[in-house]
């Protein structure tokens, strides 16, 4: 009696199921890479949309804004989140704040404003990098001069 040939795979297939389960194991290890570096990612990020920021701001597309406090905030902000472990909490809400101004083409001072506040929001002591807020009576002071009546 004759035996029965085995059936094989052919060589085609073979080929299609080696270099699929190449690009699977690549997949795999792209993922737990990813997993791996989440923090940097994530720093990597907001460092990004906040350098563009910073960048419009240098080019002056932005007007009323003062580019040296802008500067000086955003310079302690990224160098305090290269330094410091990451809160994903203030981190979610932060980049939920500045994400539209990655997209945004023209930058203006409400934008940064935003930005600023998201920053302090994330780091409370960079607040003192900002000039203290004028209050409405001395602007309302200075605006009317007093006429000595009562």
């Amino acid at each position: 009696m004759e035996q029965p040939q085995k059936k094989r795979m052919k060589k085609g297939y073979m080929v299609t199921l080696i270099i699929v389960l190449v690009i699977l194991v690549m997949i795999i290890a792209a993922a737990i890479t990813c997993w791996m570096k989440k923090d940097d990612l994530a720093k990597y990020a907001a460092q990004t949309v906040v350098q563009s920021v910073k960048t419009q701001v240098a080019q002056g597309t932005a007007e009323g804004i003062d580019s040296v406090q802008v500067n000086a905030v955003t310079d302690a902000f990224m160098t305090k989140l290269s330094e410091s472990e990451l809160d994903y909490e203030k981190y979610q809400v932060f980049f939920q704040k500045i994400q539209p101004l990655s997209t945004d083409d023209q930058i203006d001072s409400t934008e940064v404003a935003v930005m600023l506040d998201a920053m302090i929001e994330y780091f409370p002591e960079l607040e003192e990098l900002l000039p203290p807020p004028v209050e409405a009576d001395s602007l309302l002071e200075e605006a009317m001069p007093d006429t000595g009546q009562e």
